[in-house]
């Protein structure tokens, strides 16, 4: 299928209907926002749209006036860093394209690719003269269906994937004409910024890297789960079994590649802290509230599925044991310092880093605008070397995988019998 680009019908910045009162006007970002690297998480979601309006005009408006009102509530994201540890929420407002396309939302999505997954996507800021600050830039593309895709660029330093999640849908709940509650920012309370502290910048990584979707369904995800369940692994989760099998085939293609002997590697687990820690926080706490715990294998032993869905098990019972006791705000900031180490240890060329981050049971797919729940959404980044990001199938009992490897590893790794008995390529 031929793919038609989008065609920009315009730009403009989308400003909070309500002014940010001055006492919320400085908004200080946490400890775990700033030791967040300076990137943008970017996200896009398809919709139908059988039952609601098909006027473009209308949807336009309406996307616009319910982000504006959204803003109120979401007011840092309208705002701007001026330091490492402040957003000044001076309503400066979210980028906002608005794009059409001759193309049926249904077909594209039968065919699509990466590259061209990205012309739905906002550009990144920077580009074309905008705003190099702006934390939230969005582009609506409005099929000739009446299909629609939202492609979001949100500034990571600024929100996870459930703050995220929370925006998102709120925004939705607007445009419905339901009430979104304010965010709370408890988080800088219990995570104080630090002076000494330097946001990281996210950097390219160097290579012909490659992106590719893999699709663990019900059936295929239970038989997964039944291999470790019959190797003695107790209850293993979809994304234990999925994040283990990945890495063992993702090694393996690795080594093929390079020495043909198995090289020390690690692999870290992204771990959302809101409903772990003690005490628990506000539902609506905004920012980055994730942490991560890593798993080291050095041995082909260690490298058998069930043994790596039991480490991977292990490695998060341990974290969450040590993170749910009342601990002190050093005490807690030492054992995320502790985790670190242990997820960069003898960081140097000759260990290899694997990375898998979670979306599952987000509740993205509960983003309603009025016109059903998404088709599809997904990561819609180029993604980063060895880099796993898991999300939830449209049904929700299956889950997708956006892997990125280095190309020859690539070539492997998706046409390794294993992965494939219990997957399919998109």
């Amino acid at each position: 299928m031929e793919t038609m680009k989008p065609e920009i019908i315009s730009r403009e910045t989308i400003k909070p209907s309500s002014p940010t009162p001055h006492s919320k006007r400085i908004y200080k970002l946490s400890l775990l926002d700033q030791l967040t690297a300076g990137s943008y998480v970017p996200i896009i979601f398809f919709y139908q749209n059988k039952e609601g309006n098909n006027n473009n005009s209308v949807i336009s408006r309406g996307l616009k006036k319910s982000l504006s009102e959204t803003l109120t509530h979401y007011y840092p994201l309208a705002g701007r860093i001026i330091d490492g540890a402040t957003i000044e929420c001076n309503d400066e407002g979210a980028c906002f394209t608005e794009a059409r396309v001759k193309s049926h939302v249904e077909e594209f999505l039968k065919h699509h690719e990466d590259w061209n997954l990205k012309l739905f996507m906002p550009d990144e800021v920077g580009r074309k003269g905008w705003d190099k600050r702006s934390l939230l830039i969005i582009q609506i593309t409005l099929f000739s269906c009446g299909g629609i895709a939202i492609g979001m660029r949100i500034a990571h330093e600024v929100a996870d994937i459930a703050a995220i999640s929370a925006f998102l849908n709120d925004w939705a709940a607007t445009m419905t004409h339901k009430s979104g509650k304010e965010i709370s920012a408890e988080l800088t309370r219990f995570f104080p910024p630090s002076d000494s502290v330097s946001m990281p910048q996210a950097l390219p990584d160097k290579g012909n890297l490659v992106r590719k979707r893999f699709i663990f369904d019900s059936i295929k995800l239970d038989k997964l789960k039944a291999k470790a369940t019959e190797s003695g692994v107790g209850n293993p989760t979809g994304v234990e079994v999925v994040a283990a099998l990945i890495y063992r085939c993702a090694v393996a293609a690795e080594s093929k590649v390079t020495s043909g002997f198995l090289k020390p590697s690690t692999f870290t687990q992204v771990v959302n802290l809101r409903k772990r820690i003690i005490p628990r926080l506000p539902e609506k706490s905004f920012g980055n509230m994730t942490w991560f715990y890593a798993i080291q294998t050095t041995e082909e032993r260690e490298m058998e599925f069930p043994a790596l869905v039991g480490q991977l098990k292990a490695g998060l019972a341990d974290f969450c044991d040590s993170i749910g006791k009342n601990l002190t705000r050093q005490e807690l900031i030492q054992l995320l310092i502790r985790e670190d180490a242990k997820a960069h240890f003898n960081d140097d060329q000759h260990i290899n880093k694997y990375i898998c981050t979670s979306w599952c049971r987000s509740s993205l797919y509960e983003a309603d605008f009025g016109w059903g729940k998404p088709i599809w959404l997904g990561h819609a980044g180029s993604g980063s070397k060895n880099l796993i990001c898991l999300n939830d199938t449209r049904e929700g009992d299956g889950i997708e995988a956006f892997v990125t490897l280095e190309q020859q590893e690539m070539a492997l790794f998706e046409r390794d019998e294993e992965l494939l008995q219990f997957c399919y390529l998109h």
